[in-house]
């Protein structure tokens, strides 16, 4: 008998531990961890891109904790089932506490005589149910204890409940983040005006119209704007807007952002004066010729270029002078690294290629997020969760029959010292009005 009260009592140590605010803390910081590595690294690709750009070890760590697709992974998804888990049992442990004094803090027990923390000798007041009101206190109680009379007053009572409702409010947060990473849609799309930009896995697609690039006088960026015309599979207009940061379109609950820009060429490849690829070619793209074993990264442009002291610059952001920084990889090491400008051939082993015609691409964000309004929800439940704990703190006062008047005294969980000011400031004011004897 007794190794079985000692298995129970472990156990329940066990589960309290797992529904405490301790271990929520701890995983609420591992999904935190986890999600920012997921915001650090690409999202996505394939094993080749990170084999390409990061080192054996990193890699290696990338694949065992799925780090190229966080939102999808087994680890942010029992994060998040056991976070949910203790955000649920912390919320239930704090629900029959918050009725249960909710429901004591209704009527006057003689105990709360023995709570006199803000208490005032002696109040004369004709009439104590009145002054009560004046207070504030809208729910009063007349009681007769040992043949002296208790006027009880209380007030914001609901502020029982504040910690349960942030519980429950983190709990609908996480939980709604959730589903829209794991069920939610999201993916990028760049392009130049004229090019029809295809999101995956759906029915929908954009015309680009135009992007544009507004400057400041020192040649800041001031916005980026992209026109676009949002179609359906069968090529009807379903919106034409313009995008800018901080301004998405929002259509058949899709949100489009504008999400960033930069330079494309087109490159023209031969082997042997024989054409071999022509395709587009992005900035901080990477051009694969595997049959050669070669790569060619376009690591950045200048469109306005200028040497100076052995460091490379750009005058403007207009093509005055346009040069790009190219980088030659052969069985995936670099083997030659140099400055070209357009249209200039650069041969190497037999391989030479061209890029011409530099153009702005834009990139745009397509998000679908199922769990956006219950996020908004939670997050409203906290912050009335939040000012019902720290401003709306319950209190009650009772007004005690002596033989010279009454004797005044109260209480409240928080901010002691501030309620018996308040009452004071009540009692001068009433006094000032006439209410002594």
């Amino acid at each position: 008998m007794g190794n079985g009260g000692t298995g129970k009592k472990r156990k329940g140590r066990i589960l309290r531990f797992f529904s405490s605010m301790k271990f929520g803390m701890i995983l609420l910081a591992l999904l935190a961890l986890y999600s920012t590595l997921g915001t650090l690294l690409p999202q996505g690709n394939l094993p080749g891109f990170y084999e390409e750009n990061y080192s054996e070890t990193l890699v290696r760590f990338i694949e065992v904790f799925q780090l190229s697709d966080v939102y999808h992974s087994i680890y942010f998804m029992v994060l998040t089932m056991l976070l949910s888990v203790n955000l649920f049992f912390c919320s239930i442990r704090r629900l029959p506490s918050a009725i249960r004094q909710y429901r004591k803090s209704e009527v006057f027990e003689s105990d709360l005589l023995q709570r006199k923390n803000t208490e005032i000798e002696t109040v004369s007041t004709q009439d104590p149910r009145k002054f009560l009101t004046n207070l504030g206190f809208r729910k009063t109680e007349e009681v007769i204890l040992e043949e002296k009379k208790i006027w009880y007053g209380v007030r914001r009572r609901a502020g029982y409940f504040g910690s349960f409702i942030v519980h429950l409010g983190l709990l609908v947060v996480i939980v709604a983040f959730a589903a829209g990473k794991i069920w939610g849609y999201e993916t990028y799309v760049r392009g130049i005006p004229g090019d029809e930009l295809f999101m995956e896995d759906t029915e929908y697609h954009m015309d680009l119209n135009d992007f544009d690039i507004e400057y400041r006088s020192d040649y800041s960026i001031h916005q980026y704007i992209s026109t676009v015309d949002y179609k359906s599979s069968e090529g009807e207009i379903l919106k034409s807007e313009e995008i800018s940061v901080n301004d998405p379109m929002r259509v058949k609950g899709y949100k489009v952002y504008q999400s960033g820009t930069g330079w494309m060429m087109n490159i023209i490849v031969n082997k042997e004066e024989e054409e071999i690829r022509r395709e587009r070619f992005y900035q901080s793209g990477i051009l694969f010729l595997e049959e050669e074993n070669l790569a060619i990264e376009f690591r950045n442009f200048y469109p306005d270029f200028l040497l100076s002291d052995g460091k490379i610059y750009t005058r403007t952001p207009f093509l005055n002078n346009p040069r790009y920084l190219f980088t030659l990889y052969e069985n995936g090491e670099s083997v030659y690294m140099n400055v070209a400008s357009i249209g200039e051939t650069v041969t190497y082993k037999g391989i030479s290629f061209q890029a011409f015609e530099p153009r702005l691409y834009t990139v745009l964000q397509v998000v679908k997020d199922p769990g956006a309004i219950f996020a908004g929800i939670g997050g409203v439940m906290m912050l009335l969760g939040l000012l019902l704990t720290f401003y709306y703190v319950p209190q009650h006062i009772i007004f005690e029959e002596q033989e010279a008047g009454w004797l005044l005294h109260g209480d409240t969980p928080k901010n002691k010292e501030a309620f018996r000011l308040y009452l004071e400031e009540k009692l001068e004011e009433h006094k000032t009005k006439g209410g002594e004897k």
